[in-house]
């Protein structure tokens, strides 16, 4: 797999910022370690061949859903986030419902879902 477009540092805030400006809730970041170990967590993934964009991607919304980085938002931010990593790589991702990505971010939240779960049905939903 060629290196993929990965999502930085100012995008993330830009995503985190709209999200709450159309949802509501309070900006800051809470865990700044938090944040940078949640968008490396993809890179790494990649440098050691270790999965695919999918993989990637759900690196991205597990790892910003729990380390929670930021005061709100996180749930929402981590699956923009990966939503516009996949868009950004060439992956569609109209044919997932706003109800699915509801129950990814709340199945990771319940721990029902960890990231290779997350990966597995967002390849199967979008692959």
């Amino acid at each position: 797999m060629k290196e993929p477009v990965f999502i930085s540092r100012e995008r993330v805030n830009v995503l985190h910022r709209r999200s709450l400006e159309e949802h509501g809730g309070q900006d800051g970041i809470r865990n700044e370690h938090g944040l940078e170990s949640a968008l490396a967590q993809p890179m790494n993934v990649f440098h050691y061949g270790q999965g695919d964009l999918f993989d990637l991607a759900a690196a991205y919304a597990y790892h910003i859903a729990e380390n929670q980085p930021f005061v709100d938002g996180n749930k929402r931010t981590a699956i923009t986030t990966t939503l516009v990593f996949l868009e950004l790589n060439g992956i569609s991702t109209s044919a997932i419902t706003n109800d699915q990505l509801y129950d990814m971010m709340i199945g990771i939240a319940e721990k029902r879902l960890d990231k290779a779960g997350l990966a597995a049905v967002l390849r199967t939903q979008l692959g």
